[in-house]
């Protein structure tokens, strides 16, 4: 195509809105550059478009991704202020064929997923990252390129919260596709299970909106579990509810005391996980393990936390204070890290058993005693209980196919700053779980969940659903994506073609 053609097509597309989509496909079908020179004139109003050639400012975008590892230069960024420009943006891509991902907060750690090479076109949701509550004040309607930390500091002086992300900077969109585990899990399910109604933008560019009571159902069920697969959410209704003050305690062991620490836990999720208002977030380090312990109401000490108090010595990673949700973001802010490093890791899923964790967890010192230098290795062990299960299906249903009982969902990962070690990472993942799920399974406790904000490249997600609930989506992906825009074009993801 001569250039003068390119910017006559290109000078049209401006005029006709309505022309984008045809024109596109005649014109740059085959050409990313064409595509996002049709991206910025469409989108010119809004400033929506950045290429490589924009420097510092790209650049700035281009590291969204908090894993130096999914940092991809994209031919160009696209940043769509609302549902309308997505939808323009969806038909340019679609009818030019060109290949997209698409970017909510930038934390999922695999390569290809949220980020893209020169050949294609990234979509960033950070521009859609407003949070709007309800003259009633029982919803808020929240865009998925937000940062839950801005989510929460528009609800918690208002004295509510919605079910939502455990780390200030993580963003709305990738959590709630993904299920999302909270401080309020086990008295309120997953973050998805409190979703109200979505507003998605179609393959052909449409905007509906998707809840359970009207004719869009099929897509709202599809969207607990479906991830990708049907379109781009541009905004997500979710249920608030009060919240108090917490009890915050962190507390740090010594890495001999591990496995009294497991035993602790695993009392823990028998005992005191009954207890709904109680929360545990485990890390276990190279230095041994720490526990924020949280329960929400303004107490001295919560019983539920009866097998940790009884577990000494420990350093107080600060003393125990009763605080807000806010407080507790900027105790945890820090948990993902920036700059260079890179980051990956994989999950499975076991029913709860103590000798198990130990030695799994066992496995995982092994396989990560020899990274290298610049490596350091985590282990996340999530108790969940079986009221995840339980409120699943009694706040609609859900596509995850738990059973209800209570599990562990693992969320462990690796960071190194060499590009050189990425493959030697890999490897030693893949390891890990070959055999932790090995090991698993020859207890009679693996579980096929997997969890998807926590997975693993090749991992099979979707899979784990189940049989029935694979079926579902496959229909629902067929039904609102008829011309499989979002199988052929979308970059990676946990998508059906790959079934």
């Amino acid at each position: 195509m001569t250039t003068s053609l390119r910017n006559a097509v290109l000078a049209a597309l401006t005029v006709i809105p309505t022309a984008y989509t045809a024109r596109a496909q005649q014109t740059c079908a085959g050409d990313v550059g064409c595509t996002c020179e049709a991206l910025h004139k469409a989108l010119a109003s809004v400033n929506g478009t950045l290429f490589p050639s924009d420097g510092a400012t790209y650049k700035d975008i281009e590291d969204v991704n908090y894993s130096a590892a999914c940092r991809l230069p994209a031919a160009c960024i696209v940043s769509p202020k609302n549902a309308q420009d997505v939808s323009t943006a969806i038909k340019i891509l679609s009818e030019a064929g060109t290949k997209f991902a698409i970017r909510s907060g930038g934390h999922n750690y695999i390569s290809g997923f949220a980020s893209i090479d020169e050949e294609g076109v990234l979509v960033s949701l950070s521009s859609l990252n407003s949070t709007e509550l309800s003259e009633d004040k029982k919803t808020a309607k929240i865009g998925p390129g937000s940062r839950w930390q801005a989510v929460y500091e528009t609800l918690v002086p208002e004295g509510l919260v919605v079910v939502g992300g455990r780390v200030g900077s993580v963003g709305v969109g990738g959590l709630m596709l993904g299920g999302g585990l909270s401080y309020f899990a086990t008295q309120r399910g997953l973050a998805f299970d409190n979703v109200k109604s979505y507003e998605v933008v179609l393959a052909d560019g449409s905007i509906v909106t998707a809840s359970a009571d009207n004719k869009y159902s099929d897509l709202y069920k599809g969207l607990r579990g479906g991830a990708s697969n049907f379109g781009i959410v541009t905004s997500y209704e979710l249920y608030t509810y009060p919240v108090d003050d917490f009890y915050v305690d962190a507390r740090a062991y010594s890495l001999n005391q591990t496995s009294d620490f497991l035993h602790a836990f695993a009392k823990y999720q028998e005992e005191g996980q009954s207890d709904p208002l109680s929360s545990a977030t485990v890390q276990l380090l190279e230095t041994g393990p720490t526990i924020l312990l949280l329960y929400n109401k303004p107490v001295q000490q919560a019983k539920a936390f009866d097998a940790f108090y009884s577990l000494e010595p420990y350093q107080p990673i600060l003393p125990a204070f009763n605080g807000s949700l806010l407080d507790i973001m900027a105790l945890t802010g820090s948990r993902f890290s920036t700059g260079e490093v890179r980051t990956y890791g994989e999950t499975f899923t076991h029913k709860a058993d103590v000798d198990l964790m130990i030695e799994l967890h066992d496995i995982f010192t092994e396989e990560t005693k020899n990274l290298p230098t610049d490596a350091s290795a985590v282990w996340v062990p999530n108790a969940v209980p079986v009221s995840v299960a339980t409120l699943g299906k009694q706040y609609g249903g859900n596509l995850l196919g738990l059973e209800e009982v209570p599990q562990q969902w693992y969320e462990w990962y690796i960071t190194w700053t060499s590009p050189a070690q990425d493959t030697a990472i890999f490897d030693v993942s893949q390891r890990i779980t070959q055999r932790c799920t090995e090991a698993s399974e020859a207890k009679n406790l693996l579980l096929p969940y997997l969890f998807m904000n926590t997975a693993g490249k090749t991992q099979k997600v979707l899979e784990g659903y189940g049989a029935e609930n694979v079926d579902f989506i496959k229909r629902i992906a067929a039904k609102y994506d008829p011309g499989q825009v979002f199988q052929n074009l979308q970059n990676d993801g946990f998508l059906i073609r790959n079934l």
